[in-house]
């Protein structure tokens, strides 16, 4: 079986993690969690929200080339190309073997896609209009969604697998969504549509300062790509393949693709993991990227201005940020699934006080600070069902789903099954009436913009509460683990090895720490009662005192 990245550069020893812990720890949360993949995941969300601006306003693409169904015709011909490129992922990720992980190595390499191929979706050497124009764009927009982007998305992988502990995989989740919402909520929604767009991006018909713009936040995510693999871990991965290679002599997953498709599709957890996934393609095909922008410049009378923009984001938008910070304290405390139903309603409640009256700028604020509420955990922490769902089927069959060719093939279908729906949004514009640069549009394109932005919340928010009535697989985990560890333990010890367990390894690594942390201070005492003729000895008495107290 031929074993992709094995003795590549992956495998050197300069591009192993600096995360040695086997429990995480607070640098990998800083560096791996929030602050490398905030600074990439800022240039994806940059992209994703001037992209169709550009392409609708800037280029004014269907109307060049005299076609309603231009800009839908390349979204739709991207996802298809997207579909063979899928397939071959996910065979590459199934038999990769490599010291630094199954999935951290593409991450790397798709961000550096990403930041090329998306900066060249906004610049060309060709004149707009021309047939090379459109070939360009086509090439571009096919190398950053069908390999760039399928990629940089493996990190939801790499979550999955950075540990066994399922609470602290849940506060990486969370993290991850926080980090998200306070890239996208505060830089994007807030420094990049509600201020840059409405002051210099609209105006600026030649385009240039959007190239500026993307180039400068595509250097900045190639920087921070490192900061995001070099302070990551798949502890699971490693873990599996030693075992993988000491029964098999390989360490990549040896399940035929007939039993892999057989064992997800009859795991109720996965078909039901799936369905939030499937739902969650819908929210972001029916919404699109700028249904918000539209929303408020449209239907509220928003505009550079007035300042409507910058104060409806500001005032119902924000407590998105608040449950960025409150989320994953609660996800400690509570169960996700209980946190995920009670944030459905409220995003549920919020929208029908909105539709009270959606033109009503008052209204609509009222409505936002409480969908906005709920919907944090909504859009955000949905990503445990299929991490809940790996864990059973490992439990289940002594392998990760993630990553497999069987999970790429149904991923694949229901995407392509979805594929009429890409650029739902902005055909839906286009087929009511939409005109690039006006003030104000017709009726059905209001009504067409009210319905794609409440709706895609209240539609999302519905499938996921009805999926956590059926997903208890969460009251599973601690004997799901336990049983995981004890293969470990076997595994280990037909290796000849001594197997520690995790929280061993923790106490050890702690014990180790605070021992050579109390050596340093003995010897900087040391140090400094000789310099200063003082007695050492004081030393024995504050240990006394220090053994008292914390015995006390």
């Amino acid at each position: 079986m031929k074993e992709y990245l094995k003795g590549s550069v992956f495998d050197r020893d300069f591009m192993q993690t600096k995360v040695t812990s086997n429990r995480v720890t607070a640098k990998e949360r800083l560096f791996g969690y929030i602050i490398g993949p905030g600074m990439v995941y800022m240039y994806y969300c940059v992209v994703l929200g001037l992209k169709e601006l550009y392409y609708m306003d800037i280029i004014a693409i269907n109307e060049i080339y005299n076609n309603v169904m231009t800009y839908m015709t390349l979204t739709v011909a991207t996802t298809i190309v997207g579909i063979a490129t899928g397939f071959l992922l996910n065979h590459i990720t199934e038999r990769t073997v490599c010291r630094a992980g199954r999935f951290r190595p593409y991450i790397l390499i798709g961000i550096w896609i990403m930041a090329i191929a998306g900066f060249c979706m906004f610049c060309s050497p060709f004149e707009k209009g021309s047939a090379a124009y459109l070939v360009w764009l086509y090439g571009a927009n096919i190398i950053y969604q069908c390999f760039g982007l399928p990629m940089y998305n493996l990190r939801m992988n790499e979550i999955s697998v950075s540990s066994r502990n399922v609470l602290e995989r849940n506060s990486l989740t969370t993290i991850n969504s926080s980090v998200t919402v306070m890239i996208s909520g505060v830089i994007v929604s807030l420094g990049i549509v509600g201020a840059l767009y409405p002051m210099v991006l609209q105006r600026d018909l030649s385009g240039k300062s959007w190239l500026i713009t993307v180039g400068v936040c595509a250097v900045i995510a190639v920087v921070f790509s490192f900061m995001f693999y070099f302070w990551t871990r798949e502890r699971v991965t490693e873990d599996n393949q030693r075992t993988l290679e000491g029964e098999y002599g390989s360490g990549a997953n040896t399940v035929p693709l007939r039993q892999q498709l057989k064992n997800i599709l009859t795991n109720k957890y996965f078909l039901l993991a799936c369905a939030v996934n499937i739902g969650a393609v819908f929210y972001d095909y029916l919404q699109g990227g700028n249904a918000r922008v539209n929303m408020i410049t449209y239907i509220l009378g928003g505009n550079a201005e007035n300042g409507l923009q910058m104060i409806y984001l500001m005032a119902a938008m924000q407590p998105m940020a608040i449950g960025a910070f409150v989320v994953p304290i609660l996800s400690r405390k509570f169960s996700a699934r209980r946190i995920l139903q009670i944030s459905c309603v409220i995003t549920v409640v919020g929208v029908g006080i909105a539709l009270i009256n959606p033109y009503n700028f008052g209204i609509a604020v009222l409505g936002g600070l409480v969908f906005a509420v709920g919907i944090f955990a909504v859009t955000n922490m949905y990503a445990i069902f299929m991490q809940q769902a790996s864990d059973d089927i490992e439990y289940r069959y002594g392998y990760r789903p993630e990553g497999t060719l069987a999970v790429g093939i149904i991923t694949t279908l229901y995407t392509a099954l979805l594929t009429p729906m890409n650029a739902l949004y902005e055909t839906g514009l286009s087929m009511n009436g939409y005109v690039a640069g006006a003030m104000e549009q017709n009726d059905a394109v209001n009504r067409w913009i009210i319905f794609a932005y409440y709706g895609a919340y209240a539609i999302f928010a519905i499938i996921v509460f009805v999926v956590c009535i059926f997903f208890d697989a969460e009251k599973k985990m601690p004997e799901i683990h336990a049983e995981l560890e004890r293969r470990a333990k076997e595994a280990a010890e037909a290796r000849g090895e001594v197997y520690v367990s995790p929280e061993e390894v923790d106490r050890i690594e702690a014990e180790k720490a605070a021992a050579e942390l109390e050596a340093s201070r003995i010897a900087d005492l040391k140090e400094k009662c000789a310099k200063k003729g003082l007695n050492f000895e004081e030393e024995a008495k504050y240990q006394a005192k220090q053994a008292k107290k914390k015995k006390k």
